[in-house]
């Protein structure tokens, strides 16, 4: 016998393989496991945390459960309510949204050189008229009063108006005389570029006509013993808008020189041009939607021109800086930029003696109280009167006989502290909120000047309506 035949050697034991379906198996009920775990917590988390009630990055309330009624429970609305309720007030909401715009900071779709970011709220660009001259509408009062600029119905002397003197104002970087790489982030309907949020403007001549149409009507109710003035405010969009996008959207400049060609016995307070030569200092915010209290001084300024009445010296206010302030930009667009580069809230006080009276939307009474409040965070723009909803009444130092009733979008709330050396008393009324006769409350107070006050998106936007809605109610 070969001695190799009796060499023992061992043969390994061949593992046992599972079958295939069982591992599946186990696997799929792991995963029901732990998806079950995930939802388990996460429903617990919604249940059991605290529910927000204010946004401050949003500047709003936000969702409040619906009350039971039959009517809304079989129409769906009920259900509906509730629905936005747990949807808009997630616990730890702002923490969340924080952490979304992180991430987002990494993404996008990139289009003709903006990064976009989920959806965007556009319109159309109205299309540039060859002339701005067209027929007017038939609700625009037949008489046709000079609107010259040179030649107002008010005699533009300046006679007892104070020309502010140089005073030292800080200044933001204009990046619109050269065209650069760096790209914009559109999210929200807002364009952010270089830590600016710019709100996008598309613009609509045939709704401007019909604003001009609205404060006409007005010029003709009151006669000619009131002065009628408009005052529409551009947005930063006209100022800082890179070149190598203003293309894209409508011209806020096309729009203001389309109102004016159909405004009748009424005065135009030329904002654009009055901010243009100060729009390297601080006129409008980077993080709000809202122009900066020094953008409402110059134009307050130059309608304290147009209206002949005296106009104190920005040397005379006490200047009050916030710092750290984030607006409303940062919570309609999420862009991180924003949120990661606040700016000082500049606000100035007035030196004349004055009072304030709140009215609610009736006329109420409602309280006496400052004019400029405390506030704070995303809502410092809320320093001018605190809230859009009050009539306010100023009863001011100056001893002139003249009244003035603004009504106003919240762009008119920065211009009241800049007029409180200029007339007697001023009215403020809040077009979306006011719930009486325009009218004859201008009458029955004695109003000898009207202010229509607001920004290009509530002119030639859907707030117009509310002008002549609260002509006629």
């Amino acid at each position: 016998m070969n001695n190799i035949d009796n060499i023992d050697i061992p043969i390994l034991k061949q593992p046992v393989k599972k079958d295939r379906k069982q591992i599946e198996k186990s696997i799929q009920t792991i995963n029901v496991i732990v998806i079950a775990l995930i939802f388990a917590a996460i429903s617990l988390f919604l249940l059991i945390g605290k529910r927000p009630t204010v946004s401050k990055t949003e500047n709003r309330e936000l969702a409040r459960f619906p009350s039971f009624s039959s009517k809304s429970f079989f129409d769906g609305e009920y259900t509906a309510n509730i629905a936005n309720y747990y949807n808009d007030t997630v616990p730890f909401r702002s923490t969340f949204k924080d952490m979304t715009s992180s991430l987002r900071a990494s993404m996008g779709i990139e289009l003709d050189g903006i990064i976009i970011y989920g959806n965007v709220n556009g319109g159309k660009k109205d299309a540039k008229k060859d002339t701005l001259s067209a027929e007017k509408t038939e609700t625009t009062p037949p008489p046709k009063q000079t609107t010259d600029e040179t030649t107002p119905t008010v005699t533009d002397v300046t006679t007892g108006i104070t020309e502010s003197s140089p005073v030292p104002v800080e200044t933001v970087p204009v990046e619109d005389e050269i065209d650069d790489i760096e790209e914009g982030i559109l999210s929200g309907g807002i364009l952010v570029y270089k830590n600016r949020g710019i709100p996008v403007y598309y613009g609509s001549f045939a709704a401007g006509q019909n604003y001009a149409s609205f404060v006409n009507a007005y010029k003709a109710d009151l006669g000619e013993s009131v002065n009628v003035y408009s005052l529409v405010a551009p947005t930063a969009q006209s100022f800082y808008m890179p070149k190598k996008y203003a293309e894209k959207y409508g011209s806020e400049k096309d729009n203001l020189e389309n109102i004016r060609q159909f405004l009748n016995g009424v005065i135009e307070v030329d904002a654009y041009n009055a901010l243009l030569p100060h729009k390297k200092e601080n006129i409008y915010s980077r993080t709000d939607h809202h122009w900066a209290p020094l953008g409402a001084f110059y134009a307050a300024q130059e309608f304290a021109k147009k209206a002949n009445v005296p106009f104190a010296d920005l040397s005379t206010y006490e200047k009050v800086i916030e710092p750290g302030y984030v607006g409303t930009l940062y919570g309609w667009s999420q862009v991180a930029a924003l949120k990661d580069n606040p700016e000082d809230f500049i606000y100035y006080k007035p030196s004349n003696q004055y009072t304030t009276t709140y009215y609610d939307p009736n006329f109420n009474f409602d309280h006496k109280g400052p004019l400029l409040i405390k506030a704070y965070g995303s809502s410092l723009y809320c320093t001018f009167m605190g809230s859009d909803e009050f009539i306010v009444h100023v009863n001011t130092d100056v001893k002139n006989g003249r009244t003035l009733a603004i009504v106003k979008d919240s762009y008119g709330n920065a211009l009241v502290p800049c007029l409180t050396g200029s007339f007697e008393n001023i009215y403020v009324i809040d077009m979306r909120y006011f719930n009486l006769n325009a009218i004859n409350f201008m009458r029955e107070h004695g109003v000898t000047d009207v202010l229509f006050a607001m920004n290009t998106f509530s002119a030639t936007g859907g707030n117009s309506k509310h002008i002549e809605r609260i002509r006629t109610q």
